[in-house]
């Protein structure tokens, strides 16, 4: 857990110059992807955004285990997997709102009762290079 900041601060940037990174869920067994491109972090944590009309929800509700990949232009990818744990207080709408006009766009209000948050606890992250080689990262 030392140097948990740093490292968040590393997966928090390759995410965002990923532009788009796809989350991966189960459902029945099943594996379900799809595109996510907001994150931010708050109180040491990565925060992410979705709506609780979404399959997705209902799935990370049934099993909170994803895993959550992105490609950077130099062919490098991240691989992060964690446990989606909610946590929609309206300090986080706001500061996700702040982070992104689409949000805001989208949900209109803070008290939209469809917009939800959750924050990837129990983290690791993989680095990996075309070459084969990784770097892993608790955070």
């Amino acid at each position: 857990k030392n140097n948990g900041g740093n490292n968040m601060n590393e997966v928090l940037e390759f995410l965002k110059n990923c532009k788009v990174f796809f989350v991966a869920t189960a459902e029945q067994g099943k594996p379900k992807v799809r595109p996510f491109s907001f994150v931010m972090m708050h109180e040491e944590k990565l925060y992410f955004v979705t709506g609780n009309q979404k399959p997705f929800f209902k799935q990370i509700q049934a099993n909170p285990e994803i895993e959550i990949c992105g490609t950077s232009q130099k062919m490098e990818w991240i691989r992060l997997s964690g446990k989606a744990v909610p946590d929609s207080r309206l300090e986080i709408k706001q500061r996700a709102f702040e982070e992104s006009p689409f949000l805001k766009n989208n949900y209109k209000s803070v008290e939209n009762p469809v917009m939800e948050c959750f924050y990837l606890g129990e983290a690791k992250a993989d680095f990996c290079k075309i070459d084969g080689s990784s770097k892993t990262v608790v955070l």
